[in-house]
C-alpha cells in the first residue's frame, strides 16, 4: 500500500506498547486510526494523545477473546470511518512458568487472546475487506519466539509459533483467490514494553503457579530490567510502516535475527536438540567439580 493517507488502520492492543506506536507512525502518514483495548482508562490516555498530535482517531474498548466483541469493533469501525483498510491484530500477553505447573487457565487465557485473537480478527474482518475490493493489508504481530520454544515461556512461544503459521496461510489464501490484500507478521526479539504485566488484563480464574515467586518485588524488578533492555515500540512501529508500504511478509528489527533464526534452522537441519532456552535459571544438575 503506497498511498496511505486517508485509510483506515484498526489496531487491536492499541492503547500501549508496539500497538500504540503503530497507531503514532500510521497516523503520521495521514491514516485514521481506530485504536482498540481492553483498558478503558488506558484506551482514553491513548486517544488522547493521538489526537492532541492531530491524528484522526477513535477508541473502541474490545476484548479479542470474544468474537461477538471484535464483530463489534468492526462495526464501530465502519460507523466512525466507513471503511477499513489495515488490520493489525496486535493484542497480546505472556505468562511464564514450568509447563507441568502452569494451570490450564493459564493456557487458556495466553493461547485466548494471542491465537484466538488473531483467527477472530481475521475472521471478523478479512470478508470485509474483500468485499471492498481495494488495495489492504492484515498485519499480526508474532515475535522472534516463534521460531524457538523456549523454556518457562511455552504459552507464548506456542502461540506466537501459531501466529506466524496463520500469517502464513492467510498471506498464500488471499494471493490464490487474486485479492488486492497483503499479510505481514511482525516478528520482533525483546521489546521494551508492559507485556511482563499482563496480568494487570487477566479474568477471573485460578492463579499463576508461581505467584509468589514471580510477582514478589524481587523478581519484578527483575523483570522490568530485562525488558527494558528491548528496543522501543516505535523501532517496531517504523519496521511495520515500511514493510506496510513496501507490502513485505516479514517485520524484523535490528542486525541479529537473520543469525537466531539461521540458528534454529541450523540445529534442526543438523539434526542437533535444541539448545535450552530458559526464561529463569537452567536448574539442571550441575556436573562435580574436576
Amino acid at each position: 500500500m503506497k498511498d496511505l493517507s486517508g485509510k483506515v488502520a484498526v489496531i487491536t492492543g492499541g492503547a500501549s506498547g508496539i500497538g500504540l506506536a503503530m497507531a503514532q507512525a500510521f497516523g503520521a502518514q495521514g491514516m485514521k486510526l481506530v485504536i482498540a483495548d481492553i483498558q478503558q482508562d488506558a484506551l482514553d490516555r491513548a486517544v488522547g494523545e493521538l489526537t492532541q498530535a492531530g491524528h484522526e482517531a477513535v477508541g473502541v474498548q474490545a476484548d479479542v477473546t470474544s468474537f461477538s466483541s471484535v464483530e463489534a469493533l468492526r462495526e464501530a469501525a465502519l460507523a466512525a470511518f466507513g471503511k477499513v483498510h489495515v488490520l493489525v491484530n496486535n493484542a497480546g500477553v505472556s505468562i511464564t512458568g514450568p509447563i507441568w505447573k502452569l494451570t490450564l487457565d493459564d493456557w487458556r487465557w495466553v493461547h485466548d487472546v494471542n491465537v484466538w485473537g488473531v483467527i477472530h480478527g481475521i475472521k471478523a474482518f478479512v470478508p470485509l475487506l474483500i468485499e471492498q475490493g481495494e488495495p489492504a493489508h492484515v498485519i499480526n504481530t508474532a515475535s522472534l519466539a516463534s521460531f524457538n520454544g523456549g523454556g518457562e515461556h511455552s504459552p507464548y512461544c506456542s502461540s506466537k509459533a501459531a501466529a506466524l503459521s496463520i500469517s502464513q496461510s492467510l498471506h498464500s489464501e488471499l494471493a490464490a483467490w487474486n485479492t488486492e490484500i497483503g499479510v505481514s507478521v511482525v516478528c520482533p526479539g525483546m521489546v521494551d514494553t508492559q507485556i511482563h504485566k499482563s496480568n494487570r488484563n487477566r479474568p477471573g480464574g485460578d492463579q499463576p503457579w508461581s505467584d509468589r515467586e514471580w510477582n514478589d518485588p524481587a523478581h519484578v524488578k527483575g523483570s522490568e530490567v530485562f525488558q527494558g533492555r528491548g528496543v522501543q515500540p516505535s523501532d517496531i512501529a517504523q519496521a511495520t510502516l515500511e514493510a506496510l508500504i513496501e507490502g513485505r511478509f516479514y517485520v524484523f528489527n535490528g542486525d541479529n535475527w537473520r543469525d537466531y533464526v539461521r540458528g534454529q534452522t541450523d540445529v534442526a537441519l543438523a539434526g542437533e536438540n535444541p539448545p535450552v532456552v530458559t526464561w529463569g535459571p537452567d536448574l539442571r544438575p550441575k556436573p562435580p567439580a574436576q
